[in-house]
């Protein structure tokens, strides 16, 4: 009786340690479905939040108060600078309340104190630019604040750096490079990303030249291109940029624009702009030209 009851107990504890193994089992399957499911949204989120995927999501930039976009830079501070040009300055910072969270963070480019009115009226004119523009390689424009103070406008933070900082690697490009992120400077750009990076930029100058009215970018130049994490290149800066106006009038086809000031870089720009004042997709084009050389040969457009 008592061996009968012994197996009786043995049969009955191999079966509760069955059930639990099974129970184990299944919780550990629970888990790891849950897990892989947090991965995916999480890749989800981060994908979404990728240049690219901003590029391609054609919302309207928001309106970001002066306050907000100084808090974020650590009131402009110069640790957060990471590029300067002839209209302001370009300053990182990780969030800001009034735009989602993105992976790659921001790039906040600021006029420089004292502008002017024609200076807040060409920032005015990229954020009409940007704002009816979409295509996957045209920087997209996240938010602006046209606070007369400090205008300043919002785009995703390429931490790949500029085509031009890429090909040249001089000490102040390996800076601003390192600000991007790089602990070291990265590997020479190889002909075949080159080229690509080169695709890009010409798809959305295209595109700019395709509207209706016709948009010209005028500052085309490998600066003016910028690198995502995955090397995608981005045509950026358009805020020199104006819809073309037909000088013959309305009803003549939209081709070109006279112009009373000079736009460009040295070495990009087409002489036809200082002779006869004179912008057209052919001028934008002169400066693409250009880019293809410099990136292609690595020398300097002067």
């Amino acid at each position: 009786m008592r061996a009968e009851e012994a197996e009786a107990a043995a049969e009955a504890a191999a079966v509760e340690a069955a059930v639990a193994a099974v129970a184990a089992a299944e919780a550990q399957e629970a888990a790891a479905a849950e897990a892989a499911a947090a991965a995916a949204a999480a890749a989800a989120a981060s994908a979404a939040a990728t240049v690219a995927a901003l590029a391609a999501a054609a919302a309207p930039p928001a309106a970001v108060p002066l306050d907000e976009l100084i808090a974020a830079t650590d009131g402009f501070a110069e640790a957060r600078k990471v590029g300067e040009g002839g209209f302001g300055r370009v300053y990182r910072c990780d969030a800001l309340p009034s735009l989602p969270r993105v992976a790659c963070g921001f790039a906040v480019k600021t006029a420089l104190v004292g502008v002017g009115a024609q200076g807040l009226a060409e920032l005015q004119s990229e954020v009409r630019t940007l704002s009816a523009a979409c295509h996957p390689s045209l920087l997209p424009l996240l938010g602006a604040c046209l606070a007369p103070a400090r205008a300043c406008l919002v785009y995703p933070l390429c931490r790949g750096g500029s085509l031009e900082d890429r090909l040249y690697r001089a000490p102040a490009a390996l800076q601003r490079l390192r600000m991007l992120g790089f602990e070291t400077p990265p590997p020479p750009l190889s002909s075949a990303a080159r080229l690509r990076v080169l695709r890009d930029a010409a798809s959305a100058l295209h595109y700019l030249h395709t509207l209706s009215p016709m948009v010209l970018h005028r500052d085309v130049s490998a600066g003016n291109i910028l690198l995502d994490e995955r090397g995608n290149g981005y045509l950026a800066d358009v805020g020199l940029a104006r819809a073309a106006e037909a000088t013959a009038g309305g009803s003549q086809q939209v081709s070109h624009l006279s112009t009373q000031r000079i736009f460009g870089k040295p070495g990009y720009m087409d002489p036809i702009i200082s002779l006869d004042n004179q912008a057209s997709q052919l001028t934008d084009g002169f400066a693409l030209g250009i880019t293809l050389l410099v990136a292609l040969t690595g020398r300097g457009a002067v």
